[in-house]
């Protein structure tokens, strides 16, 4: 699939090559370069898929503690979904009606976990932590408005993204009394395997020629790949600190076929782990960074 993706982002940026080539534009005109600016922000949300399974397992496995043992439970996971989304993009005209963008955005998403686990004779466990997405989108896309009623336009837009920036970041923390335990888990990468593409449909208001206020919906295909590494941070009450770096892995452990009960985690290693199915099975994960985001911005003719 991203090889596919690949391959529309590349007739797309020969499409707006050869539309500048062959469409006078405003500057052809006399009348200096002109572009739109468009400020937007607004409500992202993301699949997620693997980080929730990783992220969310070690706090699953504790739950069940209270499902099936006389334990007090207070919190839980919630799960990587819901973040922002903003940016800009500088549109210039080849037309009445269409104009080729680029712009630059930030989208992040977080998951979140607090949990307090009390059990029947002992202090209670403390649990917090969650997952953390996050990227700085660069895109390249068509534009396109077509007037309605009065002020009213109805505006589209299409095209690719590279997202600079990757970062996944997840922590898990346990406390009872004096004692504790924490893991951290940080990956970054920047490269040409980072890439989606995204669309959407938007209604603008125009106030002047230079200035309109817009609402879109835009959906966007972003799934990457598994870090090359990451680094995994560890401390405890009594064992110290240490950092080392590796690959990550996706852990999933088979605790009970009838009823069926597994949990996962994450793992970090230099080597690859080996699997030993069914109960133990391990595989690489997948950052899907694809879904959709409502927002408003604004447009400033420059």
């Amino acid at each position: 699939m991203l090889v596919r993706a690949k391959k529309l982002i590349s007739l797309a940026v020969v499409f707006l090559v050869a539309s500048l080539i062959a469409g006078p534009t405003p500057a052809a005109a006399g009348d200096g370069l002109k572009f739109d600016l468009r400020i937007h922000g607004g409500f992202s949300r993301l699949a997620a898929g693997d980080v929730n399974t990783g992220s969310g397992g070690l706090f699953e496995f504790y739950k069940l503690f209270s499902e099936y043992g006389d334990y007090g439970l207070e919190g839980g996971y919630e799960p990587l979904h819901g973040g922002y989304d903003f940016g800009a993009d500088a549109v210039f005209p080849i037309g009445k009606r269409f104009g080729i963008g680029l712009g630059v955005g930030y989208l992040r998403s977080a998951g979140t976990a607090e949990m307090t686990l009390t059990p029947p004779d002992s202090e209670a466990l403390v649990f917090d932590g969650g997952p953390v997405l996050s990227a700085f989108p660069i895109r390249l896309g068509l534009f396109y408005s077509l007037p309605l009623v009065g002020p009213l336009s109805l505006t589209a837009n299409a095209g690719g993204a590279f997202y600079a920036g990757l970062r996944f970041e997840d922590r898990f923390h346990v406390e009872t009394g004096s004692v504790f335990s924490t893991q951290e888990i940080t990956g970054t990468r920047t490269s040409l395997a980072n890439l989606g593409f995204q669309g959407g449909l938007g209604l603008e208001y125009e106030f002047s020629e230079k200035t309109g206020l817009f609402v879109e919906f835009q959906g966007r295909y972003a799934r990457f790949k598994n870090f090359g590494s990451v680094s995994i941070h560890v401390a405890s009450a009594e064992g110290g600190s240490d950092t080392r770096e590796g690959k990550l892995y996706l852990r999933t452990q088979t605790l009970s076929t009838d009823p069926p009960i597994a949990f996962n985690s994450w793992n970090v290693t230099d080597t690859p782990p080996t699997s030993d199915p069914p109960d133990i099975v391990f595989r690489e994960p997948e950052f899907d960074l694809s879904g959709f985001c409502l927002q408003v911005g604004v447009r400033i003719r420059i």
